[in-house]
């Protein structure tokens, strides 16, 4: 707790109370009269507070401490209380979507690769209420459907929307990657994952996916990667295969290191069930970070200093019209 001031410079006018008040009291000393009001004047000898000169300086004293209740008013008096809450804070997120055409493939239970990729990825943006959420759909090139943002709704519609069209053919990883990040770098949170998913090697020229992901690495973000390959090649966990331990193919290879490099995890979805399993835990991996936030709260205090100025001129006059008085 403590007290600020809206404009502490008018408090400098303190310094000349104590300068008023000595030369008010000299006024009414050299110059007042002190009189009773309804007994004769020798019966003030015995009163010890006329003897001590009390009334004499005790009105102009009171006026200087009414006259500093108001500076401080006027000066805007603040308490200032702070308090901390816990609150639950999401990360910014880019989806990265394989748009080639040998997502088109209907090797998913009868649905094409890239229909099952869209529901699974509407599934998982519609549970992120707290994160800010981006859309990059890549092939022979990379394109950013949307930019970061908290409207889920558009989110949804721009998966939705997404068609093998929008891109020309081929596997560009690294566009992906470096896509991601740029949109990464427009979010306002502090924590950056990109969730990469892909049906095939990457085949473009230029900058290899090793070298994006170091990049995506010294940035502090993490790449999940997700090779949407059905095969019964790897050992199943929930459905999804995790950082298989050898004999991968190149596509296996590339994204596992991916991963493993920005600290994300690879999995493999051989069908629908299984790619919802992998969001589920990708879910879990990037929960919501629970942060101790600190808010301040100010609470005017002017209105108690003017009631304690009123107060003061209130006794002054009382003082002044006791059986006791100054003149003038």
């Amino acid at each position: 707790m403590s007290v600020e001031f809206e404009q502490p410079g008018l408090l400098y006018l303190l310094l000349f109370l104590p300068i008023w008040a000595v030369l008010l009291v000299r006024l009414l000393v050299g110059r007042g009269v002190l009189f009773v009001r309804g007994e004769s004047v020798g019966s003030i000898r015995n009163y010890w507070v006329a003897r001590s000169g009390v009334l004499l300086w005790l009105p102009g004293f009171l006026r200087a401490l009414t006259m500093g209740c108001v500076i401080i008013a006027l000066a805007g008096p603040q308490r200032i209380g702070v308090f901390q809450e816990r609150s639950l804070e999401g990360k910014g997120i880019v989806l990265a979507v394989d748009l080639s055409t040998s997502m088109l493939a209907e090797d998913m239970g009868g649905e094409t690769r890239l229909s099952v990729a869209r529901q699974a990825a509407v599934r998982f943006a519609e549970r992120r209420q707290l994160d800010e959420l981006a859309l990059v759909g890549f092939g022979g090139q990379a394109l950013t459907r949307v930019p970061p943002t908290s409207d889920t709704n558009l989110i949804v519609a721009g998966v939705e929307s997404l068609g093998v069209e929008l891109v020309r053919n081929g596997t560009d990883i690294s566009g992906a990657v470096l896509a991601s990040l740029q949109r990464l770098r427009e979010s306002e949170r502090q924590t950056g994952v990109v969730v990469l998913l892909t049906d095939g090697a990457h085949n473009a020229a230029g900058v290899p996916p090793l070298t994006t992901a170091r990049a995506a690495a010294n940035m502090g973000v993490r790449i999940h990667s997700i090779s949407m390959a059905p095969s019964s090649a790897g050992v199943l966990v929930g459905g999804a295969a995790t950082q298989q331990p050898g004999g991968l193919g190149g596509t296996e290879t590339v994204l596992t290191a991916v991963a493993e490099l920005t600290g994300g995890q690879y999995f493999r979805a051989q069908n629908a069930s299984a790619l919802d399993s992998i969001y589920r835990e990708i879910d879990r991996i990037e929960a919501p970070v629970e942060r101790l936030i600190e808010r301040e709260t100010r609470q005017p205090q002017r209105v108690w200093f003017l009631a304690v100025a009123l107060l003061l001129i209130g006794l002054s006059g009382a003082v002044g019209g006791s059986r006791w008085g100054v003149v003038p």
